[in-house]
This record gives C-alpha cells, structure tokens and sequence, in this order.
C-alpha cells in the first residue's frame, strides 16, 4: 500500500481554502456591482416586447405607455413587434432575456392567463416567468345582444337560455378569443349553456349579430360603444368590477346576480422572474407615471380603455385571484385551440 503524504493532504486542503475564499470574494464583489447596477438603471434604451401585430390594440396602448414611461426614466423604450404563435415567440424571448430590466413585455389575459391554461405545454410559465410591473388599462367585456331579441336584462337571458339550452347563438372572434372566455365565463356561472359561433375577427361577428344569426356577443367595449350608442346593439351589463365612466348606467355582471364575473381586457407590463427589486421598483413607478400622464388619459379615452396604474403588489393580487376561475372554466368548457 502507498503511504499518505501528509504534506500533500495539507495542499490539498489549503488549495480548497483559496477556493472558498475566492468564491466568497466573487460574490462580495458581485453584489455592490448588482446594487451599483440598479442604482445607475436605466442607462441604456429599454426594450418593450409587443408579441402581436403592428397597429392592434395591444400594439397601440404599449406605445402609449412606452413615451411617458422613457420621459420619466430618462431613457427611451423602445416597441418592438415580436409576432408569432398567439404571442408565445414573444412571451419566450422575453421569459429566458435576462433580469437587467431592459427587456419587458405587454402583456394582456390572453397571453397571460388564458392561453397558458388551455396550454400547459407552453414553452413560457407566466406565474414563474415573469414578474407583474403594474396593470396599465382596463377595457370592460360588454354583454351584448340584438336589438330585436326579447332580452332587456341579464335575468331574462338567463331565464331564456336555461329554458331553451343551446338555443341562443353567441359569438367570437375565434376558439380562445376574449369573447369566447368571457362568453365561457358567464356559461360556467350562471350555469347555462350557449352555442358558440367562431368567427375570424370581430368585425364579422358583429356583423352577424346585429343581422340577427347570433343573438348574443360578449365583446371589448370600445368595439360595441358606437353600436351601442346609436342603438344598433342593446347592451346588457359591464363585465367589469365597478361601472364604466362611458356607460356609467350600466350595470355590471356581478351586481346582476353573477358575484364572481369580471372578464375585462386589461394590459400590463412584465419584466423576467430573475429582475432585481430595485429595478422593479423604479419600472413600477414609471408605469404608473405614465398611466396618470394627461396626453395619456386624454388618448385612452378616444379608445375607450380606462387607466389603471397600479403598483407590482397590487397587479400581483389581481392575477393570482383570477387564476383559479380562469383555470376551472378553461377546465369546464374543455377549451383548446387544437
């Protein structure tokens, strides 16, 4: 057998020591760098990731947002249109960017929270991905219906459909769409049953609704405020929380007999998981700089989108109490996009 070196074993040992001592001096030094970092952020331009088209709503109200945010953080943000797959190529980009603040996204329910849970195999896990920043707008679904139909309250179309299942004909602008969730959302809670009419876009839908083939539509108000306005299509109830300053009359849902409704098109602003909480911080008060600008509140109201500005925790709040509903009526309805 070879004898132990003594001598050698000390090495060894002393050689772990400075290996320690190293790691622990990295890691000293890498913290007053991080600090230093978010001390001094931003100083370079910001990148906000919209993961649909130029020119859609969301693309529209992230441009809002991104002008008065750089004025306040005295760098600019830029907008950049990463389209593809419903959102997800550019919810993934932004997901695996890295946590320095300098690549954010726009999100919406759809990206958010729908698709992912008609999706588990999503390559993106928003509740772990992504840190909320603040909730930008609020855009209420409106439950709509022909203006020829018997229906002039939520309770008679209730009445109705629970009488006559799958009767009445409602529409959306496609299998995932908001309308549809939130057409699913009323379905689950107030336990009746529509047929569902998919359609392309919008535009067609309403279309066939104010024709008469569809009968009911839960849709984005600023879609249905002009129709509505001039008498063309009969709204219902506000799938809002609290009234709308466009229809101030208008009830909502939950007031009407459905407690847990709230189905609104709201945008929000998200960094990656691993962001530090400094920077969080300033993004979060820029955000909500930006939702309390004049030019911005004047330029929502032409959309008929509400300011939100809320802080991190508050929009935290709001996600994580609307998971479960969201999740259990994907669930009941069997919703799916295949």
């Amino acid at each position: 057998m070879t004898p132990v070196n003594p001598l050698s074993s000390h090495r060894r040992n002393k050689l772990a020591l400075a290996a320690c001592a190293a790691v622990a001096l990295y890691a000293s030094a890498a913290w007053p760098q991080a600090q230093n970092d978010a001390a001094h952020y931003p100083s370079r331009p910001i990148r906000l990731v919209v993961p649909f088209a130029a020119g859609g709503g969301t693309d529209v109200l992230a441009r809002l947002m991104a002008k008065p945010m750089g004025e306040k953080l005295g760098q600019p943000v830029v907008v950049e249109n990463v389209t593809g797959a419903g959102g997800t190529i550019g919810a993934v980009q932004v997901a695996r960017a890295a946590g320095d603040g300098y690549t954010l996204i726009i999100g919406t329910p759809g990206s958010i929270q729908v698709n992912p849970a008609m999706q588990p195999d999503l390559r993106y896990n928003p509740q772990k991905d992504f840190i909320p920043i603040s909730r930008f707008s609020d855009s209420p679904v409106v439950l709509v219906v022909n203006k020829d139909t018997p229906y002039h309250s939520v309770q008679d179309l209730i009445d109705d459909a629970r009488k006559r299942p799958g009767a009445i004909n409602v529409g959306s602008a496609g299998v995932g769409s908001m309308a549809h969730f939130s057409a699913e959302m009323f379905q689950y809670l107030a336990k009746v049953k529509f047929t569902h009419i998919p359609y392309r876009g919008t535009s067609q839908a309403l279309t066939d609704l104010r024709s008469g083939a569809l009968q009911v539509e839960f849709e984005n108000l600023p879609a249905v405020l002009g129709l509505v306005k001039e008498g063309q299509l009969r709204a219902l109830a506000m799938g809002s929380a609290s009234h709308s300053s466009f229809l101030p009359d208008l009830p909502t849902l939950a007031e009407k007999g459905l407690p847990e409704y709230e189905s609104t098109s709201w945008t929000g602003l998200f960094a990656p998981a691993s962001t530090p909480p400094a920077i969080v911080a300033r993004l979060e008060q820029a955000a909500i700089a930006a939702a309390r600008d004049p030019a911005t509140l004047a330029a929502l109201k032409e959309l008929g989108a509400e300011p939100v500005g809320s802080t991190s925790a508050e929009f935290r709040t709001f996600l994580e109490r609307r998971q479960p509903l969201v999740e259990a009526i994907v669930k009941a309805s069997n919703m799916t996009t295949k």
